[in-house]
């Protein structure tokens, strides 16, 4: 059941998916369309799952469910990544690559590739203090609070200390 994203508790968990050029209207506009289908239907051994769904800064897609409400299954969890898989082919864009940084800079998304980093922050484009988003979040608390951190705060840290 598809519920205002919001009103997903602190117990839900969520799934960040990013792509590295922002979406456009229309591809939001089809992932709109594909996700409230998905989340209106989404179920777990025939129970309905409190879930949906939100869009943010042109780059992500969140997924929630609500396991307060009910938990979702192994099988319910593929539904979603099988959905997100033809979302992706649908719009001939890559929303699982996880070897890039994504950086908030005002009101714009940064892209940093995994490879580029020791560089990014020899040049000081990536420092310390630069705030990051953490795409490896999996509950609805951490999205909420440390979902953009300093990028001393996550697991780039490690990088800082190479340079």
């Amino acid at each position: 059941m598809l519920v205002p994203f919001e009103q997903l508790s602190d117990q839900s968990k969520v799934w960040i998916y990013a792509t590295q050029a922002p979406f456009t209207r229309d591809q939001i506009d089809c992932i709109t369309h594909e996700l409230k289908a998905f989340t209106a239907n989404w179920q777990a051994h025939g129970a309905d799952l409190k879930a949906s769904f939100e869009i943010k800064y042109n780059h992500f897609i969140v997924i929630g469910v609500d396991e307060e409400h009910h938990a979702p299954s192994g099988c319910s969890i593929d539904k979603s990544v099988q959905v997100i898989k033809n979302i992706e082919s649908k719009l001939n864009i890559d929303l699982m690559n996880r070897m890039v940084v994504y950086v908030l800079e005002g009101d714009s998304v940064q892209i940093i590739k995994s490879k580029d980093i020791p560089a990014a922050i020899e040049r000081g484009s990536l420092h310390t203090d630069s705030q990051v988003f953490d795409n490896t979040i999996t509950g609805m608390v951490k999205y909420r609070t440390h979902w953009i951190s300093s990028a001393q705060s996550t697991w780039l840290n490690r990088y800082f200390t190479l340079v």
